[in-house]
Protein backbone atom coordinates (compact mmCIF):
# COMPACT_ATOMS: atom_id res chain seq x y z
CA UNK A 1 0.00 0.00 0.00
CA UNK A 2 2.86 2.32 0.87
CA UNK A 3 4.61 1.57 -2.42
CA UNK A 4 1.39 2.31 -4.31
CA UNK A 5 1.18 5.71 -2.60
CA UNK A 6 4.77 6.43 -3.58
CA UNK A 7 4.04 5.52 -7.20
CA UNK A 8 0.88 7.62 -7.23
CA UNK A 9 2.79 10.54 -5.69
CA UNK A 10 5.51 10.25 -8.33
CA UNK A 11 2.94 10.16 -11.10
CA UNK A 12 1.23 13.23 -9.68
CA UNK A 13 4.55 15.05 -9.40
CA UNK A 14 5.48 14.19 -12.99
CA UNK A 15 2.08 15.35 -14.15
CA UNK A 16 2.56 18.65 -12.34
CA UNK A 17 6.02 19.13 -13.87
CA UNK A 18 4.68 18.31 -17.33
CA UNK A 19 1.85 20.77 -16.90
CA UNK A 20 4.30 23.45 -15.79
CA UNK A 21 6.49 22.70 -18.79
CA UNK A 22 3.69 23.19 -21.31
CA UNK A 23 1.35 25.68 -19.64
CA UNK A 24 2.98 29.08 -20.15
CA UNK A 25 1.74 32.41 -18.86
CA UNK A 26 2.35 35.88 -20.23
CA UNK A 27 5.25 36.72 -17.91
CA UNK A 28 7.13 33.56 -18.88
CA UNK A 29 6.62 34.30 -22.55
CA UNK A 30 7.92 37.84 -22.08
CA UNK A 31 11.07 36.63 -20.35
CA UNK A 32 11.67 34.17 -23.17
CA UNK A 33 11.34 37.04 -25.61
CA UNK A 34 14.00 38.99 -23.71
CA UNK A 35 16.43 36.16 -24.46
CA UNK A 36 15.45 35.46 -28.07
CA UNK A 37 13.85 38.43 -29.84
CA UNK A 38 16.13 39.75 -32.58
CA UNK A 39 14.84 43.34 -32.43
CA UNK A 40 15.49 43.53 -28.70
CA UNK A 41 18.98 42.04 -29.08
CA UNK A 42 19.74 44.60 -31.79
CA UNK A 43 18.54 47.36 -29.46
CA UNK A 44 20.94 46.18 -26.75
CA UNK A 45 23.82 46.31 -29.23
CA UNK A 46 22.70 49.78 -30.29
CA UNK A 47 22.68 50.84 -26.63
CA UNK A 48 26.28 49.70 -26.18
CA UNK A 49 27.23 51.62 -29.29
CA UNK A 50 25.47 54.70 -27.90
CA UNK A 51 27.47 54.50 -24.69
CA UNK A 52 30.65 54.91 -26.73
CA UNK A 53 29.44 58.29 -28.00
CA UNK A 54 30.05 59.70 -24.52
CA UNK A 55 33.65 58.42 -24.49
CA UNK A 56 34.25 59.77 -27.98
CA UNK A 57 32.88 63.16 -26.95
CA UNK A 58 35.34 63.39 -24.04
CA UNK A 59 38.32 62.53 -26.22
CA UNK A 60 38.62 66.07 -27.57
CA UNK A 61 39.28 67.42 -24.06
CA UNK A 62 42.25 65.14 -23.30
CA UNK A 63 45.83 65.25 -24.59
CA UNK A 64 46.69 63.56 -27.86
CA UNK A 65 50.06 61.81 -27.84
CA UNK A 66 51.77 60.54 -30.98
CA UNK A 67 55.04 58.76 -31.67
CA UNK A 68 56.89 59.21 -34.94
CA UNK A 69 59.82 57.08 -36.13
CA UNK A 70 61.62 57.30 -39.46
CA UNK A 71 64.65 55.69 -41.07
CA UNK A 72 66.40 56.89 -44.23
CA UNK A 73 69.32 55.67 -46.25
CA UNK A 74 71.24 58.67 -47.59
CA UNK A 75 73.88 58.57 -50.31
CA UNK A 76 75.86 61.79 -50.99
CA UNK A 77 78.46 62.51 -53.72
CA UNK A 78 81.05 65.23 -53.00
CA UNK A 79 82.96 66.65 -55.98
CA UNK A 80 86.56 67.69 -55.18
CA UNK A 81 89.43 68.71 -57.47
CA UNK A 82 90.93 65.20 -57.46
CA UNK A 83 87.64 63.40 -58.09
CA UNK A 84 84.43 62.45 -56.28
CA UNK A 85 83.89 61.19 -52.75
CA UNK A 86 80.80 59.13 -52.07
CA UNK A 87 79.40 59.07 -48.53
CA UNK A 88 76.66 56.73 -47.37
CA UNK A 89 74.87 56.87 -44.02
CA UNK A 90 71.75 55.70 -42.30
CA UNK A 91 69.59 58.47 -40.82
CA UNK A 92 67.19 57.59 -38.01
CA UNK A 93 64.81 59.94 -36.25
CA UNK A 94 62.42 59.47 -33.36
CA UNK A 95 59.94 61.92 -31.97
CA UNK A 96 57.12 62.03 -29.47
CA UNK A 97 54.59 64.83 -29.35
CA UNK A 98 51.84 65.78 -26.90
CA UNK A 99 49.08 68.18 -27.89
CA UNK A 100 46.77 69.43 -25.16
CA UNK A 101 43.83 71.54 -26.39
CA UNK A 102 43.75 74.82 -24.48
CA UNK A 103 40.96 76.56 -26.34
CA UNK A 104 38.85 74.57 -28.78
CA UNK A 105 35.23 75.63 -28.44
CA UNK A 106 33.98 72.88 -30.74
CA UNK A 107 35.65 70.19 -28.61
CA UNK A 108 33.77 71.27 -25.50
CA UNK A 109 30.47 71.28 -27.39
CA UNK A 110 31.35 67.85 -28.80
CA UNK A 111 31.74 66.62 -25.23
CA UNK A 112 28.21 67.84 -24.44
CA UNK A 113 27.06 66.25 -27.67
CA UNK A 114 28.41 62.88 -26.57
CA UNK A 115 26.43 63.06 -23.34
CA UNK A 116 23.24 63.86 -25.24
CA UNK A 117 23.83 61.00 -27.66
CA UNK A 118 24.36 58.72 -24.68
CA UNK A 119 20.96 59.77 -23.30
CA UNK A 120 19.38 59.33 -26.71
CA UNK A 121 20.69 55.76 -26.87
CA UNK A 122 19.09 55.07 -23.50
CA UNK A 123 15.72 56.46 -24.65
CA UNK A 124 15.90 54.42 -27.86
CA UNK A 125 16.55 51.30 -25.82
CA UNK A 126 13.60 52.04 -23.53
CA UNK A 127 11.49 52.45 -26.63
CA UNK A 128 12.68 49.05 -27.86
CA UNK A 129 11.72 47.50 -24.51
CA UNK A 130 8.30 49.10 -24.74
CA UNK A 131 7.91 47.83 -28.29
CA UNK A 132 8.83 44.31 -27.17
CA UNK A 133 6.24 44.44 -24.38
CA UNK A 134 3.51 45.41 -26.82
CA UNK A 135 4.54 42.85 -29.42
CA UNK A 136 4.65 40.03 -26.87
CA UNK A 137 1.23 40.87 -25.45
CA UNK A 138 -0.24 41.32 -28.93
CA UNK A 139 1.13 37.96 -30.10
CA UNK A 140 -0.05 36.26 -26.89
CA UNK A 141 -3.55 37.73 -27.21
CA UNK A 142 -3.74 36.81 -30.89
CA UNK A 143 -3.19 33.17 -29.95
CA UNK A 144 -5.78 33.33 -27.19
CA UNK A 145 -8.30 35.02 -29.47
CA UNK A 146 -7.60 32.58 -32.30
CA UNK A 147 -8.10 29.73 -29.83
CA UNK A 148 -11.41 31.22 -28.64
CA UNK A 149 -12.58 31.64 -32.23
CA UNK A 150 -11.58 28.07 -33.06
CA UNK A 151 -13.52 26.74 -30.06
CA UNK A 152 -16.57 28.86 -30.95
CA UNK A 153 -16.51 27.67 -34.56
CA UNK A 154 -15.95 24.07 -33.44
CA UNK A 155 -19.02 24.33 -31.19
CA UNK A 156 -20.98 25.83 -34.06
CA UNK A 157 -19.88 23.03 -36.39
CA UNK A 158 -20.92 20.45 -33.81
CA UNK A 159 -24.30 22.13 -33.32
CA UNK A 160 -24.83 22.38 -37.08
CA UNK A 161 -23.94 18.71 -37.48
CA UNK A 162 -26.50 17.78 -34.83
CA UNK A 163 -29.10 20.01 -36.49
CA UNK A 164 -28.36 18.41 -39.86
CA UNK A 165 -28.78 14.92 -38.41
CA UNK A 166 -32.02 15.97 -36.73
CA UNK A 167 -33.35 17.51 -39.96
CA UNK A 168 -32.62 14.31 -41.88
CA UNK A 169 -34.45 12.16 -39.33
CA UNK A 170 -37.45 14.49 -39.19
CA UNK A 171 -37.56 14.58 -43.00
CA UNK A 172 -37.67 10.80 -43.10
CA UNK A 173 -40.75 10.77 -40.91
CA UNK A 174 -42.31 13.66 -42.79
CA UNK A 175 -42.19 16.33 -40.08
CA UNK A 176 -40.05 18.79 -42.12
CA UNK A 177 -39.48 19.51 -45.80
CA UNK A 178 -36.34 18.92 -47.82
CA UNK A 179 -35.66 22.66 -47.52
CA UNK A 180 -34.80 22.20 -43.84
CA UNK A 181 -32.26 19.53 -44.75
CA UNK A 182 -30.66 21.71 -47.42
CA UNK A 183 -30.49 24.70 -45.07
CA UNK A 184 -28.91 22.57 -42.36
CA UNK A 185 -26.40 21.16 -44.86
CA UNK A 186 -25.48 24.66 -46.07
CA UNK A 187 -25.01 25.88 -42.51
CA UNK A 188 -22.82 22.90 -41.67
CA UNK A 189 -20.67 23.44 -44.77
CA UNK A 190 -20.31 27.12 -43.90
CA UNK A 191 -19.22 26.35 -40.32
CA UNK A 192 -16.74 23.80 -41.68
CA UNK A 193 -15.16 26.52 -43.83
CA UNK A 194 -15.02 28.82 -40.81
CA UNK A 195 -13.35 26.07 -38.80
CA UNK A 196 -10.64 25.56 -41.43
CA UNK A 197 -9.89 29.31 -41.52
CA UNK A 198 -9.86 29.55 -37.71
CA UNK A 199 -7.38 26.69 -37.51
CA UNK A 200 -5.14 28.41 -40.08
CA UNK A 201 -5.34 31.72 -38.17
CA UNK A 202 -4.25 29.94 -34.99
CA UNK A 203 -1.24 28.42 -36.75
CA UNK A 204 -0.15 31.84 -38.01
CA UNK A 205 -0.63 33.41 -34.57
CA UNK A 206 1.51 30.69 -33.00
CA UNK A 207 4.26 31.26 -35.55
CA UNK A 208 4.22 35.00 -34.78
CA UNK A 209 4.90 34.20 -31.12
CA UNK A 210 7.55 31.68 -32.13
CA UNK A 211 9.34 34.41 -34.07
CA UNK A 212 9.58 36.52 -30.90
CA UNK A 213 10.37 33.83 -28.32
CA UNK A 214 11.94 30.99 -30.30
CA UNK A 215 9.52 28.56 -28.67
CA UNK A 216 6.07 27.29 -29.55
CA UNK A 217 4.31 26.44 -26.25
CA UNK A 218 1.50 23.95 -26.61
CA UNK A 219 -0.71 25.64 -24.04
CA UNK A 220 -1.10 29.25 -22.96
CA UNK A 221 -3.00 30.49 -19.96
CA UNK A 222 -6.13 32.38 -20.95
CA UNK A 223 -8.33 34.97 -19.28
CA UNK A 224 -10.56 34.01 -16.38
CA UNK A 225 -14.16 33.54 -17.50
CA UNK A 226 -15.29 36.05 -14.89
CA UNK A 227 -12.53 38.58 -15.57
CA UNK A 228 -13.47 42.16 -14.74
CA UNK A 229 -11.76 44.85 -16.79
CA UNK A 230 -10.74 47.93 -14.81
CA UNK A 231 -10.78 51.49 -16.19
CA UNK A 232 -7.53 53.46 -16.59
CA UNK A 233 -6.28 55.35 -13.59
CA UNK A 234 -6.44 58.31 -13.41
CA UNK A 235 -9.75 58.44 -15.21
CA UNK A 236 -9.17 61.81 -16.93
CA UNK A 237 -8.30 61.97 -20.62
CA UNK A 238 -6.58 65.35 -20.29
CA UNK A 239 -4.15 63.90 -17.73
CA UNK A 240 -3.13 61.13 -20.12
CA UNK A 241 -2.79 63.56 -23.03
CA UNK A 242 -0.57 65.87 -21.00
CA UNK A 243 1.57 62.92 -19.93
CA UNK A 244 1.87 61.75 -23.54
CA UNK A 245 2.97 65.19 -24.75
CA UNK A 246 5.61 65.30 -22.01
CA UNK A 247 6.79 61.73 -21.35
CA UNK A 248 6.10 59.80 -24.55
CA UNK A 249 9.34 58.07 -25.53
CA UNK A 250 9.13 59.26 -29.13
CA UNK A 251 8.73 62.80 -27.85
CA UNK A 252 11.69 62.40 -25.50
CA UNK A 253 13.84 61.02 -28.31
CA UNK A 254 12.86 63.90 -30.59
CA UNK A 255 13.62 66.46 -27.87
CA UNK A 256 17.11 65.00 -27.55
CA UNK A 257 17.51 65.09 -31.32
CA UNK A 258 16.60 68.79 -31.24
CA UNK A 259 19.25 69.43 -28.56
CA UNK A 260 21.77 67.46 -30.63
CA UNK A 261 20.88 69.48 -33.73
CA UNK A 262 21.35 72.68 -31.75
CA UNK A 263 24.78 71.51 -30.65
CA UNK A 264 25.68 70.73 -34.26
CA UNK A 265 24.92 74.36 -35.12
CA UNK A 266 27.19 75.56 -32.29
CA UNK A 267 29.95 73.17 -33.38
CA UNK A 268 29.83 74.46 -36.95
CA UNK A 269 29.94 78.08 -35.73
CA UNK A 270 32.82 77.27 -33.35
CA UNK A 271 34.88 76.07 -36.29
CA UNK A 272 35.21 79.72 -37.32
CA UNK A 273 36.95 80.55 -34.01
CA UNK A 274 40.70 80.44 -33.35
CA UNK A 275 42.12 77.39 -31.57
CA UNK A 276 44.98 77.28 -29.09
CA UNK A 277 46.93 74.12 -28.24
CA UNK A 278 49.79 73.37 -25.89
CA UNK A 279 52.43 71.45 -27.86
CA UNK A 280 55.25 69.50 -26.19
CA UNK A 281 57.67 67.50 -28.29
CA UNK A 282 60.91 65.52 -27.91
CA UNK A 283 62.97 64.54 -30.98
CA UNK A 284 66.19 62.61 -31.62
CA UNK A 285 68.06 62.12 -34.88
CA UNK A 286 71.00 59.82 -35.61
CA UNK A 287 73.41 60.88 -38.35
CA UNK A 288 71.43 63.92 -39.42
CA UNK A 289 74.37 64.99 -41.62
CA UNK A 290 77.88 63.95 -42.47
CA UNK A 291 79.52 65.74 -39.56
CA UNK A 292 77.00 64.94 -36.79
CA UNK A 293 76.28 61.60 -35.21
CA UNK A 294 73.22 62.56 -33.11
CA UNK A 295 71.04 65.51 -32.23
CA UNK A 296 68.43 65.80 -29.46
CA UNK A 297 65.83 68.55 -29.22
CA UNK A 298 62.94 69.39 -26.92
CA UNK A 299 60.27 72.03 -27.30
CA UNK A 300 57.24 73.36 -25.51
CA UNK A 301 54.97 76.12 -26.68
CA UNK A 302 51.51 77.34 -27.64
CA UNK A 303 50.16 76.97 -31.13
CA UNK A 304 47.30 79.13 -32.38
CA UNK A 305 45.35 78.48 -35.55
CA UNK A 306 42.96 81.01 -37.09
CA UNK A 307 40.68 79.71 -39.89
CA UNK A 308 40.61 82.24 -42.71
CA UNK A 309 39.12 80.52 -45.74
CA UNK A 310 38.14 76.92 -46.43
CA UNK A 311 36.51 77.17 -49.85
CA UNK A 312 33.11 77.94 -48.31
CA UNK A 313 32.86 74.61 -46.47
CA UNK A 314 32.43 76.09 -42.98
CA UNK A 315 29.67 78.48 -44.03
CA UNK A 316 27.85 75.74 -45.92
CA UNK A 317 28.14 73.33 -42.98
CA UNK A 318 26.65 75.98 -40.66
CA UNK A 319 23.69 76.60 -42.97
CA UNK A 320 23.15 72.85 -43.26
CA UNK A 321 23.12 72.44 -39.48
CA UNK A 322 20.60 75.29 -39.13
CA UNK A 323 18.31 73.65 -41.68
CA UNK A 324 18.52 70.30 -39.86
CA UNK A 325 17.72 72.07 -36.59
CA UNK A 326 14.61 73.60 -38.16
CA UNK A 327 13.62 70.20 -39.54
CA UNK A 328 13.98 68.65 -36.08
CA UNK A 329 11.76 71.33 -34.55
CA UNK A 330 8.94 70.42 -36.94
CA UNK A 331 9.50 66.73 -36.26
CA UNK A 332 9.24 67.36 -32.51
CA UNK A 333 5.95 69.17 -33.02
CA UNK A 334 4.68 66.23 -35.08
CA UNK A 335 5.86 63.74 -32.43
CA UNK A 336 3.84 65.58 -29.76
CA UNK A 337 0.77 65.54 -31.99
CA UNK A 338 1.24 61.84 -32.72
CA UNK A 339 1.58 61.13 -28.99
CA UNK A 340 -1.63 63.07 -28.34
CA UNK A 341 -3.47 61.10 -31.01
CA UNK A 342 -2.11 57.80 -29.69
CA UNK A 343 -3.26 58.66 -26.16
CA UNK A 344 -6.74 59.63 -27.36
CA UNK A 345 -7.10 56.51 -29.51
CA UNK A 346 -5.95 54.23 -26.71
CA UNK A 347 -8.23 55.99 -24.21
CA UNK A 348 -11.21 55.47 -26.49
CA UNK A 349 -10.13 51.87 -27.00
CA UNK A 350 -10.22 51.24 -23.25
CA UNK A 351 -13.39 53.15 -22.34
CA UNK A 352 -15.41 52.14 -25.39
CA UNK A 353 -14.00 48.61 -25.21
CA UNK A 354 -15.21 48.16 -21.64
CA UNK A 355 -18.69 49.29 -22.69
CA UNK A 356 -18.59 46.94 -25.66
CA UNK A 357 -17.52 44.00 -23.50
CA UNK A 358 -20.38 44.67 -21.09
CA UNK A 359 -22.89 44.85 -23.95
CA UNK A 360 -21.56 41.66 -25.57
CA UNK A 361 -21.69 39.78 -22.26
CA UNK A 362 -25.37 40.68 -22.00
CA UNK A 363 -25.87 39.73 -25.65
CA UNK A 364 -24.21 36.38 -25.04
CA UNK A 365 -26.64 35.56 -22.24
CA UNK A 366 -29.58 36.62 -24.41
CA UNK A 367 -28.26 34.57 -27.34
CA UNK A 368 -28.04 31.48 -25.12
CA UNK A 369 -31.66 31.96 -24.04
CA UNK A 370 -32.76 32.55 -27.62
CA UNK A 371 -31.00 29.38 -28.79
CA UNK A 372 -32.59 27.30 -26.04
CA UNK A 373 -36.02 28.73 -26.92
CA UNK A 374 -35.56 27.96 -30.61
CA UNK A 375 -34.51 24.39 -29.81
CA UNK A 376 -37.69 23.88 -27.77
CA UNK A 377 -39.82 25.56 -30.42
CA UNK A 378 -38.27 23.38 -33.14
CA UNK A 379 -39.11 20.21 -31.22
CA UNK A 380 -42.75 21.21 -30.75
CA UNK A 381 -43.12 22.50 -34.30
CA UNK A 382 -43.26 26.22 -33.52
CA UNK A 383 -39.86 26.95 -35.08
CA UNK A 384 -38.25 25.74 -38.30
CA UNK A 385 -34.67 24.63 -38.83
CA UNK A 386 -33.53 27.98 -40.19
CA UNK A 387 -34.49 29.60 -36.89
CA UNK A 388 -32.30 27.21 -34.90
CA UNK A 389 -29.41 27.60 -37.33
CA UNK A 390 -29.67 31.38 -37.16
CA UNK A 391 -29.67 31.36 -33.36
CA UNK A 392 -26.62 29.08 -33.31
CA UNK A 393 -24.77 31.34 -35.75
CA UNK A 394 -25.61 34.49 -33.78
CA UNK A 395 -24.34 32.95 -30.55
CA UNK A 396 -21.09 31.92 -32.24
CA UNK A 397 -20.61 35.42 -33.66
CA UNK A 398 -21.23 37.05 -30.28
CA UNK A 399 -18.77 34.72 -28.54
CA UNK A 400 -16.10 35.60 -31.11
CA UNK A 401 -16.81 39.34 -30.85
CA UNK A 402 -16.67 39.17 -27.05
CA UNK A 403 -13.30 37.44 -27.13
CA UNK A 404 -11.91 40.03 -29.55
CA UNK A 405 -13.32 42.93 -27.52
CA UNK A 406 -11.73 41.72 -24.27
CA UNK A 407 -8.26 41.37 -25.75
CA UNK A 408 -8.51 44.63 -27.68
CA UNK A 409 -9.54 46.47 -24.51
CA UNK A 410 -6.62 45.08 -22.53
CA UNK A 411 -4.28 45.89 -25.41
CA UNK A 412 -5.62 49.45 -25.60
CA UNK A 413 -4.89 49.87 -21.90
CA UNK A 414 -1.26 48.94 -22.49
CA UNK A 415 -1.08 51.22 -25.52
CA UNK A 416 -2.42 54.06 -23.38
CA UNK A 417 0.43 53.58 -20.92
CA UNK A 418 2.88 53.30 -23.79
CA UNK A 419 1.62 56.60 -25.18
CA UNK A 420 2.25 58.18 -21.77
CA UNK A 421 5.71 56.59 -21.54
CA UNK A 422 4.92 54.56 -18.41
CA UNK A 423 4.56 51.03 -19.81
CA UNK A 424 6.74 48.51 -17.92
CA UNK A 425 7.00 44.88 -16.88
CA UNK A 426 4.70 45.69 -13.95
CA UNK A 427 1.84 45.99 -16.44
CA UNK A 428 2.66 42.52 -17.78
CA UNK A 429 2.47 41.19 -14.23
CA UNK A 430 -0.96 42.81 -13.70
CA UNK A 431 -2.36 41.22 -16.86
CA UNK A 432 -0.74 37.92 -15.92
CA UNK A 433 -2.83 37.93 -12.73
CA UNK A 434 -5.97 37.85 -14.90
CA UNK A 435 -4.93 34.60 -16.56
CA UNK A 436 -5.84 31.09 -15.53
CA UNK A 437 -4.55 27.72 -16.61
Amino acid sequence: MKSENVVLGAITLLGTIAAQATDFDLLQIYRQALLHDAHYSAAKAQLRAGYERSTQGKAGLFPHVSLDAQIHWVETDYQIPNGNIQHKRQNRSYGIQLIQPVFRRQNWIQFQQGELQHLQARVQFERAVQDLLLRVVQAYFEILNATDVLEAVRDLRTADAEQLESAKKMFEIGNVSIIDVHEAQASFDRSMGQFIKARSDLDLAQFTLFRITGQNPSTLKGLHDSVVLSPPQPFELDTWVAAAQRDNLDVQAQELLLDIAGNEVRIRKAEHLPTVDLVISQNMQQNPNANTTRTDSSSIGLRMNIPLYSGGRLGSATRQALAIQEQTEFELDDARRAATLAARQAWSGVVDGMAQVKALEAAKSSAHLALDSNHIGYKVGMRVGIDVLGAQGKLSDIVQQLSRARYDTLMAKLQLKAAAGTLSEVDITEINALLSG
